[in-house]
C-alpha cells in the first residue's frame, strides 16, 4: 500500500494509472502514473485535476531467465482515509521462467505425492515432521542388480520358480538392510525406525529394474506385457522382504525413474516406452511418474493434467503415487539432458499436445471419492 498526503474534501473520481516498465542488470524498475480528479467542496461545479508519478524498482531472483519477464497489473483500487489521505493500491505481477543453467534441474526438487508415507527414507519425498521422530534410522535398500543376476540362474524356467527367485532374493537384501540399519543406530544411539523394500535403480549399470523386466522376458521396458511383469516382481519383493523384518515401512515396492535407470532410458530411446505406459506401470509399482524430462515449453495445464491423473490413480486405488517431471526450458523432443551423479540424464520424452485447459481452469476442488462400494 502506498499512501499520499493531499487535501481531499470530498471523494475523487476518474482515478487511472498508466505504466512505464524496463528491465535492466536484473532489476526490474518502472514508474506508475496516477491521475484523476475531484471536487474541493461538495457545492463546487468544477472538478481539480491531480496526477502523481510512483516509481519503483524489483530485484529479480538471478535464477530467472531476464529475457522471458512479463508484468501486468492484477490490480488497482483506491479509498479516500480521513478526507485528506488518497490510498493507493497496486499489485504488480511479474513472471519469468527460470534459467537454462544444470538443463532446469531445479524442477527435479518438487515431487507431488498421493498418500504420501511418513517413513519414506528416500530424499524424494522423506520427512523430517510431526509425524516421525526427532532422530530415527530409517533404510533404504538397492537391490536391482542382484535381483537381475539371480534370474539370469534361472531364465526359461515356468513362473512358479521366477517368483520364488524374486522372493528368496528380496528376503536377503532386506536382511542385509535391516543388519546395517541396527549396527548404525547402535553406533549413532539413534532408534532404528523401518526397512524399505524398494528396489531402486541407479545409472550404473546393471543396477536397472527395467533391465530386471527384460530378464523376465520383455524385449525392452514398454513392451506389452510390461505391466503384467512389473506387478509381478512388486508383489514378490514384498513378499519376501515382509519375512525377512518385522519393521518394513516407506514405499516398498519398484521404482520407475527414467533419467536413473539406464534400462528405462534405452527404453525410451528405442521407442519402446511413453508417457502413457509409465503412468499405467505406476498402478501396480510404489511410487509415479518420476525424473521423466519434457520438453520446457509445455503448458502448466498440461503439467497439471498430467499430475491430476496420476494422483487420481493414487487416490482411487488407495496406494502411493506421485509426480516428478521436469520440463526443459529451451529443447525438445528428441534431445538429451545431463543431471549428473545418481540423477544421470534423460531423453526428453514427447507430450501428449491436446489441450486440458478447460478441465483444469474450472477452480474448485474434486470432492473425495467414496470407498464403501467397491466393484
Amino acid at each position: 500500500h502506498i499512501l499520499f498526503y493531499r487535501n481531499f474534501f470530498y471523494p475523487i473520481s476518474n482515478c487511472y494509472h498508466l505504466t512505464e516498465i524496463k528491465v535492466e542488470e536484473g532489476i526490474v524498475t518502472g514508474v506508475f502514473h496516477i491521475t484523476g480528479d475531484y471536487k474541493m467542496n461538495e457545492g463546487s461545479i468544477n472538478r481539480e485535476t491531480f496526477s502523481f508519478d510512483l516509481p519503483f524498482d524489483i530485484t529479480i531472483d538471478p535464477r530467472y531467465d531476464i529475457s522471458t519477464l512479463t508484468s501486468d497489473i492484477e490490480d488497482f483500487y483506491y479509498d479516500i482515509e480521513n478526507e485528506d489521505t488518497l490510498k493507493v493500491n497496486i499489485d504488480l505481477f511479474v513472471e519469468a521462467e527460470y534459467t537454462k543453467e544444470d538443463d532446469s534441474l531445479g524442477c527435479a526438487k518438487l515431487v507431488v505425492f498421493c498418500n504420501a508415507p511418513d517413513d519414506n527414507p528416500f530424499m524424494a519425498g522423506a520427512f523430517h515432521g510431526v509425524t516421525e521422530a526427532d532422530k530415527i534410522i530409517n533404510v533404504g535398500v538397492s537391490g536391482p542388480g542382484v535381483v537381475k543376476k539371480a534370474l539370469e540362474k534361472v531364465r526359461g524356467e515356468n513362473f512358479e520358480i521366477l517368483c520364488e527367485t524374486i522372493k528368496k532374493t528380496a528376503f536377503k537384501v532386506t536382511r542385509v538392510g535391516q543388519l546395517v540399519a541396527k549396527e548404525a543406530s547402535k553406533r549413532l544411539g539413534v532408534p532404528f525406525g523401518i526397512v524399505d523394500l524398494s528396489l531402486a535403480p541407479t545409472p550404473a549399470i546393471g543396477d536397472s529394474v527395467a533391465d530386471i523386466l527384460c530378464e523376465i522376458g520383455l524385449e525392452y521396458a514398454g513392451a506389452p506385457g510390461t505391466t503384467a511383469a512389473l506387478a509381478l516382481l512388486n508383489d514378490q519383493v514384498k513378499k519376501g522382504g515382509v519375512m525377512a523384518s518385522s519393521y518394513v515401512g516407506g514405499l516398498s515396492g519398484a521404482f520407475i525413474p527414467v533419467s536413473e535407470d539406464q534400462g528405462m532410458i534405452d527404453a525410451v530411446v528405442a521407442g519402446a516406452l511413453t508417457l502413457e505406459k509409465l503412468e499405467a506401470m505406476t498402478c501396480v509399482c510404489s511410487v509415479g511418474l518420476d525424473m521423466i524430462a519434457i520438453p520446457g515449453d509445455t503448458k502448466a495445464t498440461t503439467i497439471s493434467g498430467i499430475i491430476a491423473d496420476e494422483l487420481a490413480i493414487g487416490m482411487i486405488n488407495q496406494k502411493t503415487t506421485a509426480v516428478r517431471i521436469i520440463p526443459v526450458i529451451g529443447k525438445g523432443v528428441g534431445e538429451t539432458v545431463e543431471f549428473g551423479g545418481l540423477l544421470g540424464y534423460a531423453p526428453i520424452m514427447p507430450v501428449n499436445s491436446f489441450s486440458c485447459d478447460a478441465f483444469v481452469n474450472r477452480g474448485g476442488r474434486i470432492p473425495a471419492p467414496i470407498h464403501s462400494f467397491k466393484n
